[in-house]
Protein backbone atom coordinates (compact mmCIF):
# COMPACT_ATOMS: atom_id res chain seq x y z
CA UNK A 1 0.00 0.00 0.00
CA UNK A 2 0.69 3.89 -0.98
CA UNK A 3 0.74 6.23 1.97
CA UNK A 4 0.97 9.96 0.89
CA UNK A 5 1.02 12.86 3.88
CA UNK A 6 0.73 15.57 3.21
CA UNK A 7 0.38 17.81 6.33
CA UNK A 8 2.79 19.32 9.82
CA UNK A 9 6.87 18.62 9.59
CA UNK A 10 8.60 20.28 12.45
CA UNK A 11 11.67 19.13 15.07
CA UNK A 12 10.51 18.80 18.60
CA UNK A 13 12.25 20.06 21.45
CA UNK A 14 11.87 18.39 24.30
CA UNK A 15 12.44 19.75 27.59
CA UNK A 16 12.32 17.05 30.40
CA UNK A 17 11.60 18.82 33.89
CA UNK A 18 10.94 17.38 37.52
CA UNK A 19 7.39 18.61 37.29
CA UNK A 20 4.81 21.32 34.87
CA UNK A 21 5.24 24.45 36.88
CA UNK A 22 2.26 26.58 37.68
CA UNK A 23 1.45 29.63 36.39
CA UNK A 24 4.17 32.52 37.36
CA UNK A 25 6.14 29.62 38.92
CA UNK A 26 9.85 28.29 37.70
CA UNK A 27 10.45 24.53 36.52
CA UNK A 28 13.71 23.19 36.19
CA UNK A 29 15.21 21.52 33.34
CA UNK A 30 16.52 18.35 33.40
CA UNK A 31 17.32 17.55 29.79
CA UNK A 32 16.84 19.00 26.27
CA UNK A 33 16.93 16.67 23.31
CA UNK A 34 15.85 17.38 19.59
CA UNK A 35 13.56 14.97 18.08
CA UNK A 36 12.15 15.00 14.80
CA UNK A 37 8.47 15.81 14.89
CA UNK A 38 5.09 17.20 13.52
CA UNK A 39 1.72 15.59 14.08
CA UNK A 40 1.94 14.51 10.68
CA UNK A 41 5.21 13.05 9.40
CA UNK A 42 5.06 10.99 13.04
CA UNK A 43 2.03 9.62 11.57
CA UNK A 44 3.55 8.35 8.10
CA UNK A 45 6.65 7.53 10.15
CA UNK A 46 5.19 4.97 12.17
CA UNK A 47 2.98 3.28 8.79
CA UNK A 48 6.23 3.34 7.30
CA UNK A 49 8.13 1.08 10.01
CA UNK A 50 4.80 -1.05 9.93
CA UNK A 51 5.65 -1.63 6.32
CA UNK A 52 3.64 0.89 4.16
CA UNK A 53 5.77 2.65 1.23
CA UNK A 54 5.24 6.27 1.67
CA UNK A 55 5.83 9.79 0.48
CA UNK A 56 5.48 13.21 2.30
CA UNK A 57 4.47 16.99 1.19
CA UNK A 58 5.11 19.95 3.16
CA UNK A 59 7.36 23.22 2.91
CA UNK A 60 10.17 23.57 5.01
CA UNK A 61 13.26 26.59 5.60
CA UNK A 62 16.48 25.88 4.23
CA UNK A 63 17.71 26.28 7.73
CA UNK A 64 19.36 23.61 9.60
CA UNK A 65 16.04 22.32 10.95
CA UNK A 66 15.07 21.93 7.95
CA UNK A 67 17.72 20.09 6.30
CA UNK A 68 17.71 17.68 9.83
CA UNK A 69 13.74 17.04 9.22
CA UNK A 70 14.32 15.81 5.66
CA UNK A 71 17.57 13.47 6.72
CA UNK A 72 15.07 12.40 8.81
CA UNK A 73 12.70 11.25 6.97
CA UNK A 74 15.13 9.81 4.25
CA UNK A 75 16.64 7.50 6.75
CA UNK A 76 12.52 6.53 7.18
CA UNK A 77 12.56 5.57 3.95
CA UNK A 78 10.07 8.28 3.08
CA UNK A 79 9.82 9.58 -0.51
CA UNK A 80 10.46 13.33 -0.22
CA UNK A 81 10.46 14.07 -4.05
CA UNK A 82 7.18 16.18 -2.92
CA UNK A 83 8.92 17.92 -0.42
CA UNK A 84 9.09 22.04 -1.09
CA UNK A 85 12.14 24.07 0.60
CA UNK A 86 11.81 28.19 1.25
CA UNK A 87 14.72 30.18 0.31
CA UNK A 88 15.87 31.36 4.02
CA UNK A 89 12.85 30.28 5.42
CA UNK A 90 12.97 28.90 8.86
CA UNK A 91 11.30 25.59 9.28
CA UNK A 92 8.56 24.83 11.85
CA UNK A 93 9.63 23.33 15.47
CA UNK A 94 7.72 22.80 18.65
CA UNK A 95 9.22 23.44 22.22
CA UNK A 96 7.49 20.17 24.46
CA UNK A 97 7.78 20.39 28.13
CA UNK A 98 7.17 16.79 29.79
CA UNK A 99 7.07 15.57 33.47
CA UNK A 100 8.38 12.43 35.04
CA UNK A 101 4.35 11.36 34.95
CA UNK A 102 4.84 12.20 30.79
CA UNK A 103 2.25 15.59 31.22
CA UNK A 104 3.36 17.76 28.77
CA UNK A 105 2.60 21.19 27.41
CA UNK A 106 3.91 22.17 24.05
CA UNK A 107 4.85 25.88 22.40
CA UNK A 108 4.83 26.02 19.00
CA UNK A 109 6.97 28.16 16.76
CA UNK A 110 5.32 28.52 13.13
CA UNK A 111 8.32 29.60 11.53
CA UNK A 112 7.75 30.77 7.85
CA UNK A 113 8.14 28.13 5.70
CA UNK A 114 5.81 25.46 6.30
CA UNK A 115 1.97 27.75 5.63
CA UNK A 116 3.69 28.92 2.98
CA UNK A 117 2.85 25.76 0.98
CA UNK A 118 -0.07 26.29 -1.86
CA UNK A 119 -2.21 23.82 -4.10
CA UNK A 120 0.25 24.50 -6.70
CA UNK A 121 3.31 23.03 -5.30
CA UNK A 122 1.09 19.81 -4.24
CA UNK A 123 2.77 16.91 -6.56
CA UNK A 124 -0.22 15.73 -8.88
CA UNK A 125 2.03 12.64 -9.71
CA UNK A 126 2.07 11.90 -5.99
CA UNK A 127 -1.61 11.78 -6.06
CA UNK A 128 -1.65 9.59 -8.79
CA UNK A 129 1.21 7.31 -7.42
CA UNK A 130 -0.85 6.20 -3.49
CA UNK A 131 -3.51 4.30 -2.42
CA UNK A 132 -4.48 6.53 0.81
CA UNK A 133 -4.12 10.36 1.21
CA UNK A 134 -3.48 10.89 4.88
CA UNK A 135 -3.59 14.77 5.64
CA UNK A 136 -3.89 16.98 9.44
CA UNK A 137 -5.34 19.61 7.32
CA UNK A 138 -2.48 21.80 7.86
CA UNK A 139 -2.29 24.59 6.23
CA UNK A 140 -5.56 24.24 5.03
CA UNK A 141 -5.79 25.75 1.52
CA UNK A 142 -3.34 22.77 0.00
CA UNK A 143 -4.57 19.48 1.75
CA UNK A 144 -8.29 20.98 0.78
CA UNK A 145 -6.64 21.27 -2.91
CA UNK A 146 -5.44 17.62 -2.59
CA UNK A 147 -8.43 15.96 -0.70
CA UNK A 148 -10.06 16.93 -3.44
CA UNK A 149 -8.08 15.73 -5.71
CA UNK A 150 -7.49 12.52 -4.34
CA UNK A 151 -11.45 11.70 -4.19
CA UNK A 152 -11.94 12.40 -8.04
CA UNK A 153 -9.33 9.81 -8.64
CA UNK A 154 -10.73 7.05 -6.14
CA UNK A 155 -8.49 7.17 -3.35
CA UNK A 156 -8.88 6.86 -0.02
CA UNK A 157 -8.87 9.93 2.28
CA UNK A 158 -7.87 9.57 6.22
CA UNK A 159 -8.26 13.11 8.19
CA UNK A 160 -6.22 13.01 11.63
CA UNK A 161 -7.76 15.60 13.89
CA UNK A 162 -5.09 15.68 16.35
CA UNK A 163 -5.62 19.82 17.83
CA UNK A 164 -8.71 21.40 18.73
CA UNK A 165 -9.94 24.39 16.66
CA UNK A 166 -7.93 26.93 18.93
CA UNK A 167 -4.21 25.74 17.26
CA UNK A 168 -6.45 25.62 13.50
CA UNK A 169 -7.34 29.03 14.29
CA UNK A 170 -3.28 29.87 14.78
CA UNK A 171 -3.19 28.94 10.83
CA UNK A 172 -6.30 30.86 10.01
CA UNK A 173 -8.23 27.76 9.79
CA UNK A 174 -11.81 28.10 10.71
CA UNK A 175 -14.23 25.24 12.11
CA UNK A 176 -16.30 25.90 8.26
CA UNK A 177 -13.05 24.96 6.85
CA UNK A 178 -12.94 21.57 8.61
CA UNK A 179 -16.69 21.07 8.10
CA UNK A 180 -15.67 21.58 4.37
CA UNK A 181 -13.08 18.78 4.16
CA UNK A 182 -15.44 16.31 5.83
CA UNK A 183 -17.24 15.23 3.00
CA UNK A 184 -14.27 14.07 1.64
CA UNK A 185 -12.84 12.03 4.16
CA UNK A 186 -13.28 8.52 3.90
CA UNK A 187 -11.32 8.06 7.90
CA UNK A 188 -12.07 10.67 10.29
CA UNK A 189 -10.03 10.59 13.08
CA UNK A 190 -10.87 13.75 15.93
CA UNK A 191 -9.16 13.68 19.34
CA UNK A 192 -12.05 14.72 21.79
CA UNK A 193 -10.97 18.34 22.12
CA UNK A 194 -11.87 18.40 18.02
CA UNK A 195 -14.93 16.75 18.23
CA UNK A 196 -16.11 19.24 20.86
CA UNK A 197 -15.12 22.34 18.48
CA UNK A 198 -16.78 21.01 15.47
CA UNK A 199 -19.63 19.32 17.10
CA UNK A 200 -20.50 20.72 20.61
CA UNK A 201 -19.94 16.94 22.61
CA UNK A 202 -17.15 14.70 22.48
CA UNK A 203 -20.13 11.96 23.18
CA UNK A 204 -20.64 10.35 20.24
CA UNK A 205 -24.21 9.65 20.36
CA UNK A 206 -25.12 13.24 21.01
CA UNK A 207 -23.64 14.57 17.93
CA UNK A 208 -23.80 11.67 15.50
CA UNK A 209 -26.57 13.10 13.75
CA UNK A 210 -24.87 16.38 13.33
CA UNK A 211 -21.06 14.64 12.72
CA UNK A 212 -23.07 12.18 9.59
CA UNK A 213 -24.32 15.98 7.75
CA UNK A 214 -20.75 16.55 7.07
CA UNK A 215 -19.21 13.49 7.08
CA UNK A 216 -20.36 9.73 6.14
CA UNK A 217 -17.11 7.63 6.72
CA UNK A 218 -15.44 5.59 9.47
CA UNK A 219 -14.93 7.71 12.27
CA UNK A 220 -12.38 7.23 14.85
CA UNK A 221 -12.91 8.94 18.46
CA UNK A 222 -9.32 8.59 20.61
CA UNK A 223 -10.06 8.72 24.06
CA UNK A 224 -6.49 8.45 25.52
CA UNK A 225 -6.30 6.18 28.67
CA UNK A 226 -9.75 5.52 27.72
CA UNK A 227 -9.11 3.29 24.65
CA UNK A 228 -10.80 4.16 21.41
CA UNK A 229 -14.05 4.54 19.94
CA UNK A 230 -15.32 3.17 16.12
CA UNK A 231 -18.19 4.47 14.21
CA UNK A 232 -18.68 2.33 11.19
CA UNK A 233 -20.64 3.16 8.19
CA UNK A 234 -24.00 1.88 9.46
CA UNK A 235 -23.17 3.97 12.39
CA UNK A 236 -22.29 0.63 14.89
CA UNK A 237 -20.10 1.67 16.91
CA UNK A 238 -17.47 -0.50 19.09
CA UNK A 239 -15.21 0.75 22.02
CA UNK A 240 -11.61 -0.79 22.03
CA UNK A 241 -10.28 -0.15 25.78
CA UNK A 242 -6.34 0.92 25.85
CA UNK A 243 -4.00 -1.00 27.11
CA UNK A 244 -2.76 -0.78 31.20
CA UNK A 245 0.61 0.69 31.11
CA UNK A 246 2.65 4.02 33.05
CA UNK A 247 3.36 6.14 30.33
CA UNK A 248 7.19 7.59 30.38
CA UNK A 249 5.67 10.53 27.59
CA UNK A 250 2.76 10.50 25.76
CA UNK A 251 3.57 12.34 23.16
CA UNK A 252 2.79 11.13 19.33
CA UNK A 253 0.39 8.30 20.46
CA UNK A 254 -2.13 9.52 18.68
CA UNK A 255 -0.09 9.76 15.25
CA UNK A 256 1.29 6.29 16.60
CA UNK A 257 -2.03 5.15 16.95
CA UNK A 258 -3.95 6.53 13.21
CA UNK A 259 -0.29 5.24 11.53
CA UNK A 260 -0.30 2.08 12.66
CA UNK A 261 -4.30 1.77 11.97
CA UNK A 262 -4.08 2.75 8.47
CA UNK A 263 -1.59 -0.15 7.89
CA UNK A 264 -3.32 -3.17 10.14
CA UNK A 265 -7.02 -1.66 8.69
CA UNK A 266 -5.97 -0.50 4.68
CA UNK A 267 -3.20 -2.52 3.87
CA UNK A 268 -3.35 -6.10 5.97
CA UNK A 269 -7.10 -6.01 5.68
CA UNK A 270 -7.76 -6.78 9.56
CA UNK A 271 -11.27 -6.83 11.01
CA UNK A 272 -12.02 -3.45 12.76
CA UNK A 273 -11.89 -4.27 15.81
CA UNK A 274 -8.57 -6.53 15.32
CA UNK A 275 -7.24 -2.93 13.67
CA UNK A 276 -8.23 -0.70 16.74
CA UNK A 277 -6.37 -3.08 18.57
CA UNK A 278 -3.37 -2.96 16.78
CA UNK A 279 -2.99 0.85 16.82
CA UNK A 280 -4.11 1.09 20.83
CA UNK A 281 -0.95 -1.39 20.96
CA UNK A 282 1.00 1.13 18.70
CA UNK A 283 0.20 3.73 20.37
CA UNK A 284 0.49 2.68 24.05
CA UNK A 285 4.37 1.39 22.83
CA UNK A 286 4.85 4.88 21.91
CA UNK A 287 3.91 5.85 25.35
CA UNK A 288 7.36 4.00 26.90
CA UNK A 289 9.65 5.88 25.12
CA UNK A 290 10.86 9.52 24.73
CA UNK A 291 9.66 11.56 21.84
CA UNK A 292 6.85 11.43 19.19
CA UNK A 293 8.68 8.69 17.12
CA UNK A 294 9.38 5.76 19.75
CA UNK A 295 7.09 3.80 18.06
CA UNK A 296 7.85 0.22 17.12
CA UNK A 297 8.14 -1.60 13.76
CA UNK A 298 6.30 -4.20 12.67
CA UNK A 299 7.80 -7.33 14.71
CA UNK A 300 8.55 -5.04 18.03
CA UNK A 301 5.01 -4.17 17.68
CA UNK A 302 3.67 -7.92 17.47
CA UNK A 303 6.13 -9.05 20.27
CA UNK A 304 4.71 -6.52 22.34
CA UNK A 305 1.30 -7.50 21.67
CA UNK A 306 1.62 -11.07 22.14
CA UNK A 307 3.58 -10.43 25.12
CA UNK A 308 0.04 -8.49 26.52
CA UNK A 309 -2.42 -11.28 25.67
Amino acid sequence: MKILGLGTVAMDVMMEVDSLPAADSFGVINRVSYLPGGSGTNVIVQSARLGAECAYIAKLGDDPIGRDILSSLRNEKIDVSGMRIKEGGTSLHANIVVDKKGQKFILLNFGDAFGSLCPEEVSAQLISWCDVLFTDFYPKAAPLAALKAAKKQGKTTVFNMQTGLGTFMAFNITRDDVLEALPFIDIFAPCREGLRDLFGSDQAQFILPELRRHCKGLTVITQGSEGVLAIDENNQSIHIPAFNIQPVDTTGAGDSFIGAFMVAYLQQKQPLAQALRTANASAAYTCLGMGARSGPDATTLGEWIKKQS
